[in-house]
């Protein structure tokens, strides 16, 4: 039965090649058709993630029936489904939000690329070896490339270029870390080099593992190489930009810390974090600060995405359980946040022809539900109580206080009060600023809103069965030896 869960890699990737035989038959059927697949995307992926958390052993696919560090695998444990669960339903949610957001043609290329993303996404969180994370994130970021351009304006050709520029030198900082390291050690399986770590010339270790960091930056959205995400963020479709915040950085932040912990007995393993602590820290002050000055509100929660992202590599970067745990409890409490402010900003910018502040003008008496979405989303990430970014953000602050470090203790009070200011703006001019117009439906998209903020909420009264969640996908990363037990059973770490 665990053969079903390759259907999460071949599902997407066959349905993308057959996309231009169902535009022979009828155009009208690709919108359809996207959402019948990552319906069953999500339905494999729901099975994937029961058969985890019930059982407590992950599901391990050995491509061509070779076993590793031979033969390539595809390891999905309680980090990848969970996150795998995750990447589906929004994904799922944005195919439904196509038939209103995108118009623009051609769309058979438009679904080709979405299904190519989240495949690439999916792949990066499931495969246990490094090379092939490399492939399934150059999947990611060429589709990623071409959807910020899909609109063709040429805003969005810029944002594009930078993307592509930006995306290149992270590529070959990745394929060069993995170069030294797979010439250090001959293999590329990640449990395999988890076994070698010690074996390996640290000096190697520290420079190989300090490029990859830089590699995966780019798609992880963290300092100096996330110039192109807010850029990005407000070029591409409305759905896309979902996909980038909700699951696409999630990916690149997971392969940085899965491949990060596996060398965590080496020696010089604590300036590497020190390293990403670093970059975290850059990460939030410049995306925080440059939040406050934007005038169009996608941009500005685009900056505001980044510097979560931010605080998430800060948590993961701790060099312990508690630290990872929140880490993960903060990107979950980010996506589903992230996803309902610009599935709501974008139906903004559909309705009202922008999505400039002064677009948001009494948008609390025109459209409530989504104004209300955008308010609970604003106070959520600010982080006030009762909501579920609440508790993310006191479980990294008690995790770096428990190790003694009072420094991310600081930065995570000053993203929250620089948040403050730019979401109660926000607040008050859609509901306090502006005259009072004719009322517009809002049809089932503000249905999907209220869901996903009655979910901020209810995490935010009950977190504990979500913190027992991410507790489980935290230690996927940190216990390494369970990890190597797993895929290379028999074998001591």
């Amino acid at each position: 039965m665990s053969q079903v869960a390759a259907l999460l890699i071949a599902l997407p990737l066959i349905s993308a090649f057959f996309v231009p035989v169902l535009k022979q038959i009828g155009k009208s059927l690709i919108k359809p058709f996207l959402v019948i697949i990552t319906l069953l995307q999500t339905l494999i992926a729901s099975w994937a993630f029961v058969q985890v958390y019930s059982t407590g052993k992950p599901i391990i696919i050995y491509a061509g029936g070779w076993k590793p560090p031979i033969g390539i695998n595809l390891y999905i444990g309680h980090f990848a489904a969970l996150f795998i669960l995750v990447i589906a339903v929004v994904s799922f949610l944005m195919a439904l939000f196509n038939f209103k957001a995108v118009t623009v043609e051609p769309i058979d290329k438009y679904a080709m690329l979405f299904l190519l993303l989240l495949l690439g996404a999916t792949g990066m969180i499931a495969t246990g070896d490094i090379f092939n994370l490399f492939v399934f994130m150059e999947i990611t970021a060429i589709s990623a490339y071409a959807l910020t351009a899909y609109n063709k304006t040429g805003e969005a050709a810029e944002a594009s270029m930078k993307y592509i520029v930006l995306g290149g030198i992270g590529s070959s900082f990745f394929l060069v870390g993995v170069a030294l390291i797979y010439g250090a050690t001959g293999t590329l399986n990640m449990a395999h080099l988890a076994m070698l770590a010690n074996d390996i010339n640290p000096t190697v270790v520290q420079v190989g593992l300090a490029l990859i960091i830089f590699g995966l930056a780019v798609e992880a959205e963290l300092f100096p190489l996330n110039a192109w995400a807010p850029d990005a963020y407000q070029a591409a479709p409305h759905p896309i930009t979902v996909m980038f915040s909700a699951f696409v950085v999630k990916a690149g932040l997971y392969a940085m810390a899965r491949i990060l912990y596996l060398f965590k007995d080496v020696f010089g393993w604590s300036s590497l974090t020190k390293l990403l602590i670093a970059m975290a820290t850059l990460t939030v002050v410049f995306a925080e600060l440059s939040a406050l000055r934007q005038k169009n509100v996608k941009r500005m929660i685009a900056y505001s995405s980044i510097g979560q992202v931010g605080l998430i590599a800060l948590a993961l970067s701790l060099g312990t359980q508690e630290g990872v745990s929140a880490g993960v409890f903060h990107m979950l409490n980010h996506a589903i946040v992230k996803t309902m402010m610009f599935m709501a900003i974008g139906y903004v910018g559909i309705t009202l022809g922008g999505t400039m502040i002064e677009n948001f003008e009494g948008l609390g008496k025109r459209m409530p539900l989504t104004s209300l979405s955008l308010t609970i989303g604003g106070i959520a990430t600010v982080g006030v109580p009762l909501f579920n970014v609440f508790w993310s953000k006191l479980r990294i602050i008690l995790a770096a206080a428990h190790e003694g470090n009072l420094w991310p203790v600081a930065l995570v009070l000053f993203a929250s009060v620089v948040e403050a200011v730019y979401y109660f703006r926000l607040i008050h001019t859609m509901w306090f600023k502006g005259k009072s117009g004719e009322r517009i439906p809002e049809g089932a998209i503000a249905i999907v809103l209220l869901l996903l903020a009655m979910l901020i909420i209810v995490i935010g009264v009950y977190p504990t069965p979500f913190w027992n969640l991410v507790t489980k996908a935290g230690s996927d990363i940190v216990e390494v030896s369970k990890y190597v037990a797993n895929v290379l059973p028999g074998v001591k770490l």
